[in-house]
């Protein structure tokens, strides 16, 4: 140790520019800062995690763009991520990551652990090795400071929504700025335009030399905006006539499966049209029937079901189609999750999606709004999310794909689940719930039993 320290100490006083905190690189170091990239075209927003908390408005209103600030190097090389990653792989925790900070001091695990985990090996491999070497740690920090390995980019397409799913806002959907009578602009056909000539850039310039690259496309509802096709139709063609035969393109697409059927066989036309790239669909559920239909509020549970049943059939057909399922684990379904576990694996055994094909889980949980996060939980919960894990352990019995990943997120989303509530906080869930039962003529203690114990009633 006192080596250690003599080598900490000697860096100090030498004049390469450094993060001083550099040797506590395993506490703050994260990849997804490196690799993410997330471009919200409704509210023209840049940010570069999904758990990112922007609280300063001036700092909000650098990561906001128009028509003509929009650009590659915008996008890539802004000033804050600049500094994030200086931070990040220097051993500061930035600001703006307190949702993994937060995650970590009460579970020990985070978005970002789980993240770093699973990135590629040979820059996890030279992050631990530079975690206890001061001089290592240098180098690291001044390499990663220079680096853009993005390939996982998430764009936002509209607004457009017929649901108000109890954890979402105004900004996402229109159902939701119909309910509060707000109303939010949405992505119009110029800067639609512009994102497509920028992504086409980006594929010229940097894009097409990566292995991988992954595309993730999200609303509000994508399958109701015009962009989603168009995206298909003006990008993705380009990237399936023009790709290696060694590289892996995949479209993720979040859905909430509650559209109509001329929507749905539009899309798979296009995916027929793009043998080359491989589709991921997302499809977002964590509760089933009535308990579904109350948190993402204006969905038809018995049409969600339908739907699932025509992906699942159309991922038989078509290779390049994997179905999975999107997660937002959140206070109220938490405790009944082993029940949607049960429904999936009775549905897949009926509409097979081909002999050798894996179903994903995508998971995420909720911290924002509080009073739908998981942490609302009495620790009696664990136990619910517990009987979940060994149901999925062990009696799941659909080929899943990163089986064992998902387990170690259903783990970290348990050890969320505690009993450090106060009364005050309670009592703020229960005015927030409240104010939706009165706008939705709806009583969440006739469907989740744990409501009223949730709440302090």
């Amino acid at each position: 140790m006192a080596e250690y320290n003599k080598e900490v100490a000697d860096i100090k006083k030498s004049t390469v520019p450094i993060n001083p905190d550099v040797h506590n690189l395993v506490n703050s170091m994260c990849f997804k800062t490196y690799n993410d990239l997330i471009i919200s075209l409704p509210t023209r927003t840049v940010k570069w995690c999904c758990k990112t908390v922007i609280s300063d408005s001036a700092q909000q209103k650098e990561l906001t763009f128009d028509l003509d600030t929009l650009s590659l190097d915008f996008l890539i090389n802004h000033p804050i991520l600049k500094q994030r990653k200086f931070d990040l792989s220097g051993g500061t925790k930035s600001k703006d990551c307190k949702m993994c900070w937060e995650s970590e001091r009460t579970s020990g695990k985070s978005v970002r652990t789980d993240y770093n985990e699973h990135f590629n090996p040979m820059w996890k491999n030279r992050f631990n090795s530079a975690s206890n070497h001061p001089k290592k740690a240098i180098a690291f920090n001044q390499d990663m400071q220079d680096r853009n390995m993005f390939r996982f980019i998430e764009i936002e397409l509209t607004n457009k929504c017929n649901m108000a799913c109890t954890y979402c806002w105004e900004g996402n959907s229109t159902r939701w700025q119909k309910e509060l009578k707000r109303r939010m602009p949405d992505t119009d056909d110029a800067m639609f335009d512009k994102t497509i000539d920028i992504l086409n850039e980006w594929w010229e310039k940097d894009l097409h030399k990566q292995e991988y690259v992954a595309f993730s496309l999200l609303g509000g509802e994508p399958f109701f905006t015009d962009h989603m096709y168009r995206f298909m139709e003006n990008f993705l063609v380009n990237l399936n006539d023009t790709k290696s035969d060694d590289q892996r393109i995949v479209i993720n697409v979040t859905t909430s499966l509650n559209f109509p059927d001329k929507k749905f066989e539009r899309f798979i036309e296009l995916v027929e049209r793009t043998p080359n790239i491989h589709y991921m669909m997302q499809l977002s559920g964590e509760a089933i029937g009535r308990k579904n239909e109350l948190i993402r509020w204006g969905m038809s549970w018995d049409k969600w079901d339908e739907n699932l049943g025509k992906f699942l059939d159309s991922g038989s057909r078509l290779s390049n189609l994997t179905n999975g399922f999107g997660l937002a684990h959140n206070s109220l379904s938490l405790p009944y999750f082993k029940d949607y576990l049960v429904y999936l694996n009775e549905k897949l055994k009926k509409h097979p999606q081909g002999k050798d094909r894996s179903v994903y889980f995508h998971t995420n949980w909720v911290d924002n709004p509080s009073h739908m996060g998981v942490r609302m939980l009495d620790k009696k919960y664990k136990q619910n999310v517990q009987e979940a894990i060994d149901y999925f352990k062990n009696e799941f019995n659909h080929k899943t794909y990163q089986k064992d990943r998902y387990v170690s997120v259903l783990e970290t989303v348990r050890d969320m689940v505690d009993s450090q509530v106060t009364d005050e906080q309670r009592t703020w869930a229960h005015k927030q719930f409240s104010m939706l039962e009165k706008r939705r003529n709806i009583d969440f203690s006739e469907v989740f039993p744990h409501y009223n114990e949730m709440v302090g009633l």
